[in-house]
């Protein structure tokens, strides 16, 4: 069953909130995973449903730990900015020989065809379209040399991001972070500036993690910018299943005022109460229910609504007294009617009647999802064929991979669930490399394996998404704790960084104007420029995590005039979201249309 999670502030301290979540979870005690689906399978049904309406999905994929971005964006050999790159990274430099890129050892570059690819990680540079803005190239923070047009490169492992970036589908955020934006943060003054002029614990993880997702870091959390969109967009959504899902556990993004997630494994799990399987076919509920496809009807118990039986449907005479309704004539029948009476009761004091909604809304929504997943069971070669593409031979799929087919199975199952609307949060850890996080031969370690990883899943997930014809209703979008320092801490093998502040992301979708790098590059001059304090390479942002969040709320059906709902602070970084505006600030990369 699913758990409703909300932070508070103070937990020594009782309230009302964390007694209902207590209470509630320890009333769904009773219950266990008994119902795990199996692997991706797409029916003729499911990817017949019409592309073209209204709906849209957003994926959070979040990199736990704090990714190092400088090697996600390489300067390209023959450029000012390499030299910086070499000079400052040390160790961590990505070299032109440092990998092996043949398909043969399961663990180098693969595309839809067969045999080598040769590309090297550092001259195969990428070409973006958006190579000057008001005249004055992107990749020159400080008009510097070498910050042209074609000398940024992707680091090896992330040729799959190369693909999508040169088919405009994919574009990278430059130096983008957490920012309060009250005060112009430079490295002359940042160590004199007011503490409330700088988001607070900056190089810490769970303070950086939280702020990134709440996008509120001058504030007490209270709830994530992506529950903060659910609560305005959740009246376009007529189903059972709420607007946010996590397929990886609890997480500050998803947390709404009104609007809470409901948790899912990577395995595609949903739990269902124990004791009431069985029958012909054997399902969850099928030893206690006719129809175990059919939710039960908790509010209009003597008019339930499409796809609903009711709870309280009455007795009838002779050898059947449950005929009529949808309870089998069974103990397990009897039992599971008494129990769902039980949960449709209303009560006087409000503390009950919040208590019974939790299992009221785990029972509907296991339900629901349960058979939005059923029509993507395996095996199914049409849609397993994407991942099986980029994760071949040897390299096997991982926990990453099978949460974004998790999110592809809900979304192929949409027509189901009966909303317009959905939020995922996927979660990938490991990205916390203080130390080897440069391997000295093997490409399945260290800080490769992270980016050939991210890159591999994010293209299958693509390319499921083009199957079903919803790549043009879909944006994913990467995020962090925040980027490591240029600079390693150990100069062998054994060397890593540490936490910093400023990096880069992506965000790709059909919706996407791609091939652009967005924002600006940061000047790689350690103990300088905007090397925020001595000498370990922390760049202060040049574009802030409100302005990011405000455009892809707008694209999601957040109307211009509730923006300041979901970001607050976003109007201190820039006057409006006009096409002006955003060319000006090199960030205008969604198409609204």
């Amino acid at each position: 069953m699913n758990i409703f999670i909300r932070k508070s502030e103070d937990r020594s301290k009782p309230n009302r909130r964390d007694f209902l979540l207590q209470t509630g979870c320890a009333s769904m005690g009773i219950t266990s995973l008994v119902n795990t689906l199996a692997q991706l399978k797409l029916t003729g049904a499911a990817a017949a449903q019409s592309a073209g309406d209204d709906y849209k999905a957003l994926v959070c994929l979040f990199l736990n730990g704090g990714n190092d971005s400088n090697n996600l964006l390489i300067p390209a050999a023959g450029s000012t900015a390499r030299t910086d790159y070499q000079s400052g990274r040390g160790v961590l430099a990505v070299s032109d020989a440092s990998f092996n890129y043949t398909p043969g050892n399961n663990n180098g570059y693969f595309n839809e065809s067969t045999g080598t690819i040769t590309l090297d990680p550092v001259t195969s540079r990428l070409t973006p379209t958006n190579a000057t803005v008001g005249g004055t190239s992107q990749f020159d923070p400080l008009s510097r040399p070498g910050y042209t047009n074609g000398s940024m490169a992707l680091h090896p492992g992330a040729y799959p991001l190369k693909t999508l970036f040169e088919k405009s589908e994919l574009s990278f955020f430059a130096n983008i972070g957490t920012l309060v934006g009250t005060q112009n943060i430079t490295r002359a003054n940042f160590n004199t500036l007011p503490a409330s002029t700088k988001p607070p614990q900056l190089f810490s993880h769970s303070d950086q993690q939280t702020q990134w997702q709440s996008s509120l870091p001058d504030r007490p959390f209270s709830s994530g910018w992506g529950g903060r969109v659910a609560d305005i967009v959740a009246s376009m959504n007529s189903g059972d299943l709420g607007v946010n899902v996590s397929i990886a556990g609890a997480n500050s993004f998803l947390i709404g005022g009104k609007e809470q997630p409901y948790f899912m494994s990577s395995s595609g799990a949903v739990t269902a109460l124990t004791g009431f399987s069985g029958g012909s076919p054997s399902t969850s509920y099928g030893g206690a229910l006719r129809n175990a496809a059919l939710r039960p009807d908790f509010v209009n118990l003597s008019a339930p609504g499409a796809n609903k039986y009711s709870p309280a449907a009455a007795l009838n005479g002779g050898s059947d007294p449950l005929s009529g309704t949808n309870y089998v004539n069974s103990s397990a029948g009897w039992r599971f009617r008494a129990l769902e009476q039980i949960m449709a009761a209303s009560h006087n004091s409000l503390f009950d009647n919040e208590y019974a909604e939790t299992p009221k809304s785990a029972r509907n929504t296991e339900g629901l999802v349960g058979t939005a997943l059923s029509q993507t069971a395996s095996p199914n070669p049409t849609l397993d064929a994407h991942w099986s593409n980029w994760f071949p031979g040897g390299f096997g799929q991982t926990d990453l991979s099978n949460q974004l087919k998790v999110v592809a199975r809900l979304i192929a199952g949409r027509s189901l669930l009966s909303n317009k609307r959905q939020i995922f949060f996927v979660q990938v850890g490991g990205y916390d490399t203080h130390t080897s996080q440069i391997p000295s031969t093997a490409v399945n370690q260290g800080h490769y394996s992270l980016v050939n990883n991210l890159s591999r899943s994010i293209r299958a997930f693509r390319d499921a998404m083009v199957s079903l014809g919803m790549w043009n209703n879909v944006m994913l979008f990467t995020a962090s704790d925040f980027n490591r320092t240029f600079t390693p801490n150990k100069n062998d093998a054994t060397g890593g960084s540490d936490h910093a502040w400023g990096g880069h992301s992506l965000v790709c979708g059909g919706a996407v104007k791609g091939r652009q790098i967005l924002g600006q590059f940061p000047d790689l001059t350690v103990n300088g420029g905007i090397d925020c304090t001595g000498n370990r390479g922390r760049w202060i942002p040049t574009t802030a995590v409100d302005q990011k969040v405000a455009l892809i709320s707008k694209w999601f059906g957040v109307p211009e005039s509730r923006l300041t709902e979901v970001v607050p602070n976003f109007l201190r970084f820039m006057p409006d979201l006009s096409t002006t505006t955003l060319q000006q600030r090199n960030l205008d990369f969604i198409n609204f249309g």
